[in-house]
């Protein structure tokens, strides 16, 4: 594979795989909420929402992919620890559900009356059949998924701002929006997904590109983030401008139901369809690489390979099918009150392991 071709399928790779659940919803719940504002709003959102996780990305690449050295100087205990906590979090108890349930938001406008625990099984089904092939997960999403996700996520930005109604004049302070977009970022959790990410990321580039060196694959890696990077603050920017343009059309709305709600509006009930498509794609890809990532850590570093990977797979999904069954709010609130305390911890280790001029050797060395 030619050095071009592989950081485009990494890069856009990365975007498919940070652009999940939350990316679908709070970006456009912050322009709703800041409207004529919301550029102030978007700076302190790209700060933690895509800076800081690319940071992490940029982190463990330097470690070479490995989530032991990462960790390495929180030792043996600490280094499980926040594993096993950023692992269920992003994982069966959190953002997996999560996924499913944004999914789910879309589809219901077209269908009211359909039972959640239908598509949220289903969903299940199809995650199921996509981890089942591990080892092509990167192109899988990168080459497959992202297309159709970055397609359809375009045409609804484009169309949407081009028809958009004027956007309400509001008076509030910017230190309150940047302040509000800061912390709306860690809703997207995408720093605690950083690690696995590259993980997935460093292992392609080094598969694909066998002859590059250390140096040369962090180099890739960065240029990759970069791609990744910038096609996501291009589509926060579109969402939030959204968000801004269509909030007398969200109001009373959940949510996960504003992304279909503008898509509806903008371009006609027949495009609900499309969005509810692009909504189970993207969150499709991010959950199909936090169930992989999990159930390897469930199967390696827990288990300890004492029963099969795919009773891990399976068992796994069965924890994110019973934990969409309580629903976004009561998910959105059991993760809030963690990641509070977490993510400032988080940010401050991502920082100081990129600058860390002796990076640590493996724990298990």
């Amino acid at each position: 594979m030619s050095l071009v071709k592989a950081v485009l399928t990494a890069g856009f790779a990365m975007f498919s795989m940070f652009f999940g659940s939350g990316n679908l919803v709070f970006p456009i719940a912050a322009g709703f909420k800041a409207q004529n504002m919301f550029s102030y709003t978007l700076i302190g959102w790209v700060i933690t929402a895509v800076i800081v996780p690319f940071i992490g990305v940029m982190g463990l690449v330097r470690n070479e992919g490995s989530r032991d050295r990462y960790y390495a100087n929180l030792g043996k205990s600490g280094a499980f620890a926040i594993n096993f906590l950023i692992f269920i979090l992003v994982g069966p108890f959190g953002v997996v559900p999560r996924c499913m349930l944004v999914s789910f938001g879309g589809f219901q406008l077209m269908y009211p009356e359909f039972p959640v625990w239908y598509f949220t099984f289903g969903f299940s089904l199809a995650l199921l059949g996509l981890c089942w092939q591990r080892n092509r997960l990167v192109e899988i999403i990168g080459i497959f998924l992202t297309p159709f996700k970055l397609g359809g996520i375009a045409i609804l930005i484009i169309v949407g701002l081009w028809i958009a109604p004027p956007m309400q004049q509001v008076s509030i302070p910017i230190c309150e929006c940047f302040g509000y977009g800061l912390e709306t970022g860690y809703q997207t959790m995408d720093l605690m997904g950083a690690p696995l990410i590259a993980i997935s990321i460093y292992a392609f580039l080094k598969k694909k590109l066998k002859t590059a060196t250390k140096q040369q694959l962090f180099k890739l890696g960065a240029l990759s983030s970069l791609l990744g990077g910038s096609i996501l603050c291009a589509v926060y920017y579109g969402f939030m401008k959204l968000g801004a343009h269509y909030c007398a059309e969200l109001v009373g709305l959940p949510q996960e139901q504003y992304l279909a709600a503008i898509a509806s509006k903008s371009l006609g009930y027949y495009a609900v369809p499309i969005v509810s498509i692009t909504l189970a794609i993207s969150c499709l890809a991010t959950a199909t690489l936090l169930t992989t990532m999990w159930t390897e850590f469930l199967y390696k570093d827990i288990l300890k390979k004492q029963v099969n990977r795919h009773f891990c797979l399976v068992a796994s999904l069965l924890i994110a099918f019973a934990m969409s069954l309580l629903g976004f709010a009561k998910i959105m609130n059991f993760l809030g009150n963690i990641l509070e305390w977490l993510y400032p911890l988080m940010i401050v280790y991502a920082i100081y392991k990129l600058f860390d001029k002796k990076p640590e050797k493996s724990i298990y060395a």
